[in-house]
């Protein structure tokens, strides 16, 4: 997948080099680690100022060494390290790990050239490269790390793989998820992702039979498509990716480009694609690790519902706290649920929480949580527990020895089940010797990460999608040609003024008032007689995008007197706003419904993503929006509309009737079907307002602004 050499040989080299082995850097940890781990591949040392090292030979060159390298761990400066790469393809060096800086971070030109440079020898010599700017990696199946931290600690083979952007903070998300007590196969530190990147490591990965989760740190995706293609590789094998990704502000994203030499996008777009290809993104690291321990045991959730059983009244009050919060439902028991709570603890209420006051026998809390795991209306069951701290505490044992052999019998394989311990707690030797033996289930900590965990686990892809695919109708493929070769000449970002902008979405069916443009006062007024009073009035301008704003567009225009004045107005103000006015455009005036907007803005990284929310004079002040991937069809483009709060108005509010949420959905699906043809050229669109009428009676787009760009041209 890559076109960077062999992962396979990265993983599992057959000997390693370390190059400019020395006392002064990151080779001694790297050296006693692959010691340590009982590397079963030859470790020689380069070093032409060395004649030995820690009681074994320094070679001053590859070509001196006594067998062909495969992988060369390099500690050396990075117009060094390519010195050596290069160098090293004729020794039929097969993988490196390329620990310097200097490819690029912060967009400096030496860099980016070295960076070019990189990429050409890992091109040539098939060499698969972790890095550069990075912190090496660690494979559990061959004993190999090249990750320089003295605290690192063996991995084997097992569920869990990490991978990050960062250098540094590649041991502190190791370190986490082994106190966490999961069992880590892969630690990666891409770095700047020169040679293989993020995807590449994914796509390889989904293969791994004993992988359940993949977790990454990501600041940067240099290719969104390949990137989503692995992710859902991961999905369809069984896998989840759950990332924590750099985005939004002006200054996190200035701060991801000085560390890594790229330009990061905004969460909201990683968001809309990441969902379908079943990416689940948290918000920290602490988070990631929760969601790893539950997705190392449990299948993910189908839903964000929660039942869960506790002996607490106060952490009874706490949860539902805290569900609020995080925006997972609690919901309301079943009435066979309560009556099976009852049958087993007759003083107890049936709620949700449940109640069962105290540690209760082992048959009466099996039987517990067995009723609050068969209510159909929850999607994951959560047991409030703690470890004792020492011998003696046999009722708790005891129950949970009986949930370990209830859940054995594959109790949770639809629905998955998880501890949920309310503070995190040092565990005492008695403690991990007793949750090393509760296999089955996730421990999770704290009630809120556990609860925002949920959430996001909980999450599902606005499913189904009719996916990327370019359209073949005739007319639309001629207005696509015809826009594409105008966007070649453009050297930058160009808004096309109201009527070709409408001409393009009229094109994908997206319904326009009766409208037309003329040339002056008289035909302003010849064109109303044809549409019909009452009119709108607007400037036709390339030059002026916030036409309101310049007092460009009249509204309520009822004779012919106030057509004519309104076309004087408009000329007048135009010319004082230092606008070309290229024509006047009459448009039927529409009213009724509620004001939605929808749009297409291109993201640095992922490309276009489609945005709906409360349009008109709300957008700014509410910013109520919801967003999808390009794809997405009416039923998906639906759902996403559904998770603003304009839903709630689009339902009928206080009275209102009910709008056609269908025909906004239907418009929605098509302009993502637009950006898909458009492709490259295309920068965004703004379609605001959308009036959406009652039911049944449609939506149509009240204005337009189509931006377009030079195609082929790179993220600003």
């Amino acid at each position: 997948m890559s076109g960077y050499g062999d992962i396979g040989a990265l993983f599992a080299p057959r000997n390693v080099v370390l190059v400019g082995a020395s006392d002064r850097n990151w080779s001694p940890r790297v050296y006693g680690n692959l010691q340590r781990f009982g590397y079963g591949g030859k470790i020689m040392l380069v070093n032409p100022n060395r004649d030995e090292l820690w009681g074994q030979r320094c070679y001053p060159s590859l070509a001196e060494l006594p067998e062909r390298p495969d992988h060369l761990a390099l500690f050396v400066p990075a117009d060094g390290s390519m010195d050596i790469l290069e160098g090293g393809i004729a020794h039929g060096v097969r993988s490196a790990s390329l620990f310097a800086a200097g490819f690029g971070e912060g967009g400096g030109e030496k860099g980016k050239a070295r960076a070019s440079r990189l990429r050409g020898i890992l091109q040539r010599g098939n060499i698969a490269a972790i890095g550069p700017n990075c912190m090496g990696l660690a494979v559990g199946a061959s004993n190999f790390s090249t990750v320089p931290d003295e605290q690192h600690a063996k991995l084997q083979p097992g569920p869990v793989a990490a991978m990050t952007q960062s250098g540094m903070l590649v041991q502190t998300v190791g370190r986490g998820l082994m106190d966490a007590g999961l069992q880590l196969s892969h630690l990666l530190s891409c770095g700047n992702q020169t040679g293989l990147s993020i995807a590449d490591f994914i796509d390889y990965l989904a293969d791994d039979p004993l992988l359940r989760v993949i977790v990454c740190y990501i600041e940067t995706v240099p290719d969104a498509q390949k990137f989503l293609s692995a992710a859902r590789k991961a999905r369809d094998n069984g896998k989840t990716v759950v990332a924590v990704k750099i985005g939004g502000s002006e200054e996190v994203r200035k701060a991801a480009l000085a560390h890594t030499g790229s330009l990061a996008g905004s969460l909201e777009a990683f968001d809309a694609y990441a969902r379908e290809a079943g990416i689940v993104r948290v918000d920290s690291l602490e988070d990631v690790i929760e969601a790893a321990k539950f997705l190392s045991r449990m299948p993910r959730p189908k839903g964000k519902r929660i039942a869960v059983m506790t002996n607490s009244g106060a952490l009874k009050s706490l949860m539902t706290q805290a569900a609020e919060a995080c925006g997972v439902p609690l919901p309301k028991l079943l009435p066979a649920t309560g009556e099976a709570l009852l049958a087993a603890m007759p003083d107890a209420e049936p709620s949700n929480p449940y109640d069962c006051k105290r540690t209760i026998p082992s048959d009466t809390y099996m039987a517990c949580i067995k009723a609050m795991h068969a209510d159909a209306g929850a999607d994951v069951t959560l047991s409030v527990e703690e470890l004792p701290r020492a011998a003696g505490i046999d009722r708790k044992v005891a129950n949970l020895r009986a949930m370990e052999e209830w859940l054995a019998g594959g109790a949770a394989k639809e629905k998955p089940f998880a501890y949920l311990s309310a503070v995190s707690l040092h565990d005492t030797p008695y403690m991990e010797e007793l949750r090393a033996s509760l296999t089955q289930a996730p421990w999770m900590h704290d009630i809120f990460k556990t609860f925002r965990t949920i959430s996001r686990l909980g999450v599902r892809p606005l499913a189904p999608t009719g996916g990327e695919t370019i359209t073949t109708d005739p007319q639309r493929l001629t207005l696509v040609k015809k826009w594409r070769d105008y966007a070649k000449n453009l050297t930058g970002e160009t808004a096309l003024d109201e009527v070709a902008s409408k001409e393009i979405i009229a094109a994908y069916g997206i319904a326009l008032p009766r409208e037309e443009a003329v040339s002056g006062a008289d035909d302003a007024v010849a064109a109303t007689e044809a549409i019909g009073y009452p009119v709108v009035l607007k400037a036709v301008t390339p030059d002026i995008t916030h036409k309101s704003d310049a007092g460009l567009v009249i509204t309520s225009l009822r004779d012919g007197d106030a057509v004519r004045a309104a076309a004087v107005t408009i000329a007048e103000r135009c010319k004082q706003a230092g606008g070309r006015l290229e024509g006047i455009l009459v448009a039927q005036h529409v009213s009724g419904g509620t004001e939605m907007v929808l749009g297409i803005q291109r993201d640095p990284e992922m490309g276009p993503v489609l945005m709906a929310g409360l349009g008109g004079v709300w957008l700014e002040l509410f910013k109520d929006v919801a967003f999808a991937a390009p794809g997405v069809d009416a039923k998906g483009a639906r759902s996403a509309i559904a998770e603003t709060r304009a839903w709630q108005l689009l339902q009928g509010y206080r009275g209102s009737k009910p709008a056609d949420v269908d025909a906004l959905a239907a418009t929605m699906a098509a302009l993502g079907q637009l950006a898909i043809d458009f492709g490259d050229c295309l920068e965004s669109v703004d379609i605001n307002p959308v009036l959406v009428r009652d039911a049944r009676q449609g939506a149509v787009a009240l204005d337009a602004l189509v931006i377009l760009r030079p195609p082929g041209r790179q993220a600003d």
